[in-house]
């Protein structure tokens, strides 16, 4: 599924009529799937994982606090997560019924999903602040300012040039 969702992106800007499903099925589908499973990633508490509330305790910062209530709020959706980017993120699934465990957490009519969506608004308010942190400290022969000022760009639209393309 994943890789037909990502294919079908692909072909969304193919000349012709490509085009199975709405733009805005496609996309919306794999990028929920994709940020389920990357931010499960980033705070699996297995050993070999990244687990970013460790990384982050390797080194005096002031988002501590932060962090951990991000963890705490994002833990009575990790078994779901988990289910979602095992079976549809990465591994796949031999059945709809497999794949479909864990898909809970998106339900648009519960509760459930609201609080998901915002804390997932609420951790990329948090990383795009620890990032600028981040990049405060770095030297400035590294070009931060620029390479911050590029990065908003990017999350906030297209430039001119890419919208003329």
């Amino acid at each position: 599924m994943r890789f037909c969702y990502l294919a079908q992106m692909q072909f969304e800007c193919a000349a012709g009529d490509t085009k199975a499903l709405p733009l805005h099925l496609t996309r919306f589908g794999t990028l929920v799937l994709e940020t389920a499973s990357f931010l499960y990633s980033l705070f699996e508490d297995r050993p070999d994982s990244i687990d970013l509330v460790r990384v982050w305790r390797s080194f005096d910062h002031p988002f501590g606090n932060e962090l951990q209530d991000s963890v705490t709020r994002l833990s009575p959706f990790k078994d779901e997560l988990k289910l979602v980017r095992n079976r549809l993120g990465f591994h796949g699934s031999l059945s709809r019924s497999h794949e479909r465990a864990g898909l809970g957490i998106f339900d648009v009519d519960s509760g459930r999903a609201h609080d998901f969506a915002r804390l997932v608004r609420d951790m990329q308010q948090l990383f795009l602040r620890m990032i600028a942190w981040y990049m405060k400290g770095m030297d400035i022969s590294t070009r931060p300012a620029e390479m911050w000022n590029e990065f908003v760009n990017e999350l906030q639209g297209p430039s001119s040039v890419q919208g003329s393309v």
